[in-house]
């Protein structure tokens, strides 16, 4: 039997390794265009992320010097702010906490300096016709772009308006250019990357690194405005590919541009082409690897179902077994109730007779001893009676129709059938029914064996322990029921777990069990249009929920007894 097994082994890896080459070609080239698309994609994202954060970080510190300008225009006001020695103050503060200002000036109405603080002298200039002084008076606050102005350095300002008594005043501040072209400049893509930014008429608001300095024209068309971020691969003027990604800044007045080389760019693209043959050299030994050992355990599971059909045929057999002791057993348990009845019934003539002749047995000394034994021999038989009613209820064919169904009553009634083979593994049985539960429409008979097979489980999952088991029933919203069995048991183990309602599966002892009861709960749960679920923790003990559909017909009943 071991040579068929090899021999199948090889046949089947053969057979995989041959088909699985062709597909695994056409994988491979598929998986490589993906790739390269996906690499490509996430560099675009990327650079498109980084043109985005550098667009709001430049806007966020842009939008911070005008609202240092405005706090110092709100703060001291025209009067003050008039005064040079004061605006020296002013602009010593600005420059100590922020370190960006170059200067400040306050101009009135018609664009004279009132008073200045800085580096240079601003003489008798005249902005009345300066396009950001324009801009200021109509707006209330400006950015200026980059110009050389008076002192015919590149430079470029904020300002923001302020009244004092219905006159309007602007007090303006020189940003230090070096600095800002640091801030634009500060943006890492790669060994090539660069940012740099451009005004609406494609002057240069910063340095570039490659393409000119400040205030020098730049050599690809200005775009039109567009929303967001705009990323595509162009040719530069030194003749290299390159990939740009732009945004517009200032409310579109500013353009920045992040440019990288395409080769540094696709860095990763380009080294995923060289790793592809690798991966493609090491892939075919991978297949044969995989398949071979895959081939193994395929073969092993063969072995393992062909010796586990040779069980199941050895259980199935025992199963006809059971079913045949069982019909025995509910035989006997009838043959036995007649004469328990007639036993009873002679029992109660006696104490009938008795009654009658109480003058004869009150001279007799054992009086109180016979009718003590009469009650005993009533009480014993009741009792017999009780056990094979019983027996013989759950023995029924179980093809039965369905019928309304209190489920506190069935169930106190199979637990009182279960207590004294419960009590032998010192187990306890306890119930916590609610009350008033509406009815099922059920065969009694099969949910008795329900009930009795998730029952037995747990005491023979206690057997050597000992434990509890609570057996409690609630209603759902929907007007369904739930019948719930718990132990505290040794639990199921998690691998296990996902197997125990297989048909012939069982975790006990060879000859202990069939591995057919949660199959078989299973299947009437189902067909009851139920359902059954189980949790299990190793160590705390198991639980099982069984929901139930309510009958559509029948109205709720009255609560049965509570233990």
């Amino acid at each position: 039997m071991d040579r068929y097994y090899r021999l199948l082994g090889r046949k089947i890896a053969l057979a995989i390794v041959t088909v699985a080459f062709i597909p695994y070609a056409l994988t491979f080239v598929i998986f490589y265009t993906s790739y390269s698309a996906t690499i490509r994609a996430q560099v675009i994202a990327t650079l498109a992320n980084v043109v985005e954060s550098h667009q709001r970080n430049i806007e966020e510190f842009l939008a911070e010097r005008l609202a240092n300008l405005q706090s110092a225009a709100n703060l001291f006001g025209v009067e003050q702010l008039a005064q040079p020695r004061h605006l020296e103050q002013v602009l010593g503060s600005l420059r100590q906490v922020y370190g960006a200002f170059v200067d400040l000036g306050l101009l009135d109405q018609t664009g004279r300096h009132l008073a200045y603080a800085g580096p240079y002298s601003p003489g008798q200039a005249d902005y009345s016709e300066a396009p950001w002084f324009r801009q200021v008076l109509a707006d209330g606050g400006h950015v200026s772009d980059v110009f050389k102005g008076q002192r015919e350095v590149p430079h470029f300002i904020v300002a923001v308006k302020l009244m004092h008594q219905e006159r309007a005043y602007v007090l303006r501040a020189t940003i230090d250019s070096a600095r800002f072209s640091t801030l634009v400049e500060g943006v890492r893509l790669g060994s090539t990357g660069q940012a740099f930014i451009v005004n609406r008429q494609g002057l240069y608001q910063t340095r570039s690194r490659s393409h000119g300095q400040l205030l020098s024209a730049w050599d690809l068309p200005m775009p039109s405005h567009f929303p967001g971020v705009r990323v595509l691969e162009d040719v530069s003027r030194h003749g290299h590919a390159v990939v740009l990604a732009k945004a517009w800044l200032k409310k579109g007045d500013w353009l920045l541009v992040c440019q990288q080389d395409t080769s540094d760019a696709f860095q990763p693209l380009y080294q995923a082409r060289r790793l592809g043959l690798a991966i493609g050299a090491l892939g075919g030994v991978v297949v044969i690897a995989i398949t071979w050992f895959f081939t193994r355990r395929l073969v092993g599971r063969i072995s393992d179902t062909n010796r586990e059909k040779e069980l199941l045929g050895e259980q199935i057999i025992q199963s006809g077994k059971l079913a045949s002791l069982g019909e025995l057993a509910a035989g006997v348990a009838h043959e036995i109730n007649n004469p328990v009845a007639i036993m009873v019934e002679e029992a109660g003539w006696m104490q009938d007779l008795m009654e009658e002749d109480r003058g004869i047995f009150e001279q007799t000394e054992n009086r109180k001893e016979y009718e003590r034994a009469l009650r005993q021999i009533q009480t014993q038989g009741r009792r017999c009676k009780d056990i094979t009613h019983k027996l013989l209820g759950f023995a029924r064919r179980t093809d039965a129709p369905s019928q309304p169904i209190q489920v506190n009553d069935l169930v106190v009634e199979v637990l009182a059938l279960l207590e004294r083979p419960a009590s032998y593994a010192n187990v306890t049985l306890s119930q916590q029914l609610e009350p008033g539960l509406p009815l099922l429409a059920a065969s009694p008979a099969e949910l008795q064996q329900v009930l009795i097979n998730l029952v037995n489980n747990a005491i023979d999952a206690m057997e050597k322990s000992g434990g509890e088991i609570t057996v409690s029933t609630r209603g759902e919203p929907g007007g369904g029921i739930v019948l719930a069995v718990a132990d505290n048991g040794l639990g199921i183990p998690p691998a296990v777990l996902p197997r125990i309602f297989d048909p012939f599966f069982t975790t006990k002892p060879v000859g202990k069990g069939t591995g057919l009861g949660l199959s078989i709960c299973y299947g009437i749960v189902d067909k009851l249009s139920g359902r059954i679920e189980v949790q299990s923790t190793p160590g705390q003990g198991t639980t099982f929920w069984v929901h139930l559909p309510a009958s559509p017909e029948a109205p709720p009943t009255a609560p049965a007894a509570q233990a």
